[in-house]
């Protein structure tokens, strides 16, 4: 299926293009003395400066101070180091996002209006400053104003951070220091937690470099093909997502799903669940329970397949298209094991889309669709966690499997110690059914892609709640093939928490005040992007018009997404085709189609228009102790200028001459 072009993007390129063009005609001459002004434009901006200072400028770290100290105190309680780290700091930095937005957007649009009110802006049209140098000495004074109150908020995060790093060491070693002493006198079976030790010499704010893999969950595995066959657990929580692009119908007849399993044991009579979900529109569902017969094979169509079919209204030409549609099969029957295919072709497919329309795929003679290879199997999840249990009571029933693929791993950028190894990370939580008075051991076998049956098994590891477990794995499992990682709880009742990260291949790490730099950085280029779209709306209008205008850039800037979205659907479809079809010629049905479509295409051009604040997040790394890549930092430094110049560009063209003159 071919992807339609985006005119709206290409109409706000246009017009972003003609402000530009517009800009460099009518400001060649202050372009020209720009090397000249640049000391014309720091004197405005130094008085701006100034007026923010007169207006308490210097108080606004002591209240963000004084109400993260507050939120803090009041809500970390009983979190364990790692996500105690985390809440502040995502505490300290939402709190210096808002309050700086809100304080400088108010200066911002309130600079120029103020001036216009007071008459200053005369004086200051008395001197040889140009437009251009006026609006840029208001974005400079202003984004100085926001640095220097930066620079004080991150030194204070800085030393509260180091403060609660210090007691979550001293802690971690006190307790290390007490496993060691009761293992050396005997006391303790269990030998002393190495991620205590660790922590105590690391401590928790170190942004780790580390390399994250693709989770999957297998209820059973065989190492003994490449790749290694994956089984799913009936009778457990564990479930499988088949993935399809659009589905194109034809309007006779409609496709059907068909899955083909192979079951252990053989010939096993078994059911599976199967619940069809619109990707776009998740709340769009349907669910079903089949039969499988004794080849593991069943069919099933939808009752509603206007909700995942595309059909083509053959009257209108109009191609009415649900979107990707996902299946999520479970398996209720006990004691049988469903073999999953990767779904690279049509012999290993477990599940495939029967009965197609043929001609919109423009594949003569193929009437089926494929799944996205490799499909996912998840377990029992639970607060963003999924969970594997251990091995039977009995020990005949096998444990649930986690495995984690590393693909394009670059042996360069992996360390390695005297030993010729690699360290991996493991960080799991832990939930204990039964047996909770004996620790939990987990089972590692890891190996290439490409040579599964040499593996590496480390078959005892000790592993404690959401503590760090090093691993060190030989060099020669890095032979540029995908690694696999998996990993097994082998204490019965025993489950493993776990997630995409609790896996990681690491590299050597930075400073926590070098990742925290990153993060201002970006929450500074948010600002200074405020900044500048307030003292652009202050150009023309009134301060309360100004500030109603900057609020609303930067909330069409945060959806959009969800407006680039609504704008490829159409805007909300609360008719299937059927209605839809039923309607066509009736008058008030077309005057609204029309009327919202018209609606939803203006705001798509608007959005395109604004900048994207939904670029500037900073959080997900350093919340995670994860540092910031180079790469990220100056991907948001570059979308803040490619925003402000049309600003800029727009406030010089609307800024009346003879304020100036």
């Amino acid at each position: 299926m071919h992807h339609s072009f985006n005119y709206m993007s290409l109409v706000a390129d246009a017009v972003i293009i003609i402000v530009l063009v517009a800009f460099i005609l009518s400001a060649f001459r202050d372009l020209a003395r720009i090397g000249t002004g640049i000391s014309r434009a720091w004197a405005v901006g130094r008085i701006a400066f100034i007026e923010a200072w007169h207006n308490r400028m210097w108080a606004i770290p002591i209240v963000w101070l004084v109400i993260c100290l507050i939120l803090g105190f009041t809500i970390v309680r009983g979190y364990t180091p790692g996500s105690e780290v985390r809440v502040y700091l995502t505490i300290f930095i939402r709190a210096q996002e808002i309050i700086l937005l809100l304080y400088l957007g108010i200066l911002a649009c309130l600079s120029l209006p103020r001036e216009r009110e007071r008459k200053t802006l005369i004086t200051t049209g008395s001197k040889p400053v140009t437009r251009l140098e006026l609006l840029l000495g208001k974005i400079i004074g202003l984004g100085a104003a926001a640095l220097v109150m930066l620079l004080a908020m991150m030194l204070c995060t800085w030393i509260f951070m180091k403060v609660v790093d210090h007691r979550i060491r001293s802690d971690a070693m006190a307790m290390y220091k007490t496993e060691k002493d009761h293992y050396d006198a005997l006391a303790r079976h269990v030998p002393p937690d190495f991620g205590l030790l660790y922590t105590a010499k690391h401590g928790v704010l170190q942004a780790q470099n580390y390399i994250t893999g693709t989770l999957r969950i297998a209820g059973l595995i065989s190492y003994l093909h490449n790749p290694p066959i994956r089984y799913m657990k009936g009778g457990s929580t564990e479930k499988v997502y088949f993935e399809f692009p659009s589905i194109p119908a034809n309007v006779n007849y409609q496709p059907d799903f068909l899955f083909r399993f192979r079951l252990l044991p053989l010939g096993h009579p078994a059911k599976i669940h199967i619940t069809a979900i619109q990707r776009d529109n998740p709340m769009l569902t349907e669910e079903a329970t089949v039969k499988l017969n004794a080849s593991g094979e069943a069919a099933w169509t939808p009752k509603h397949p206007f909700r995942f079919f595309s059909y083509t209204d053959p009257q209108t030409g109009k191609v009415f298209n649900p979107g990707p549609v996902v299946l999520r099969v479970s398996c209720p029957t006990f004691h049988v094991y469903l073999q999953i295919g990767d779904g690279t072709s049509l012999s290993n497919a477990s599940c495939i889309v029967t009965g197609v329309n043929a001609a919109m795929l423009h594949q003569h003679g193929i009437d089926y669709i494929l799944p996205k290879p490799t499909p996912i199997i998840t377990g029992f999840k639970s607060n963003g966690w999924q969970e594997i249990t251990g091995p039977g009571k009995t020990g005949r029933t096998p444990p649930e499997v986690a495995s984690w693929e590393f693909a394009h791993l670059n042996p360069l950028n992996i360390p390695t110690d005297k030993g010729d190894k690699f360290t991996v990370h493991l960080i799991c939580g832990v939930s204990k059914e039964t047996n909770e008075a004996i620790p939990t051991w987990v089972a590692l076998v890891a190996y290439s892609r490409d040579d599964p049956s040499n593996p590496v098994k480390m078959l005892q590891l000790h592993i404690n709640e959401k503590r760090v477990t090093d691993v060190h794995l030989p060099r020669r499992l890095l032979d540029g093939s995908p690694l696999i990682i998996n990993l097994s709880s082998i204490v019965h009742g025993h489950w493993l928490k776990i997630r995409t990260n609790s896996v990681r291949i690491m590299q050597k790490p930075s400073t926590f005040i070098g990742n925290l730099f990153k993060t201002e950085l970006i929450v500074f280029c948010e600002v200074i992007l405020l900044i500048t779209i307030g003292v652009v709306s202050g150009t023309a209008l009134g301060w309360p018009v100004a500030l109603l205008t900057t609020l609303s850039c930067y909330v069409l800037g945060n959806l959009f997404h969800f407006v680039s979205e609504l704008a490829k659907a159409n805007g909300f479809e609360l008719l299937n085709v059927v209605q839809m079809h039923r309607l066509q010629g009736v008058w008030y049905y077309q005057l609204g189609s029309f009327v919202s479509g018209v609606m939803v295409h203006v705001l798509e051009i608007l959005v395109y228009l604004l900048p994207n604040f939904t670029r500037f997040s900073p959080l997900p790394y350093i919340t995670a102790s994860r540092n910031m890549p180079w790469l990220f930092l100056a991907q948001n430094i570059f979308a803040a200028i490619i925003s402000i110049i049309p600003a800029i560009a727009f406030g010089y063209i609307v800024m009346r001459r003879r304020e100036l003159s």
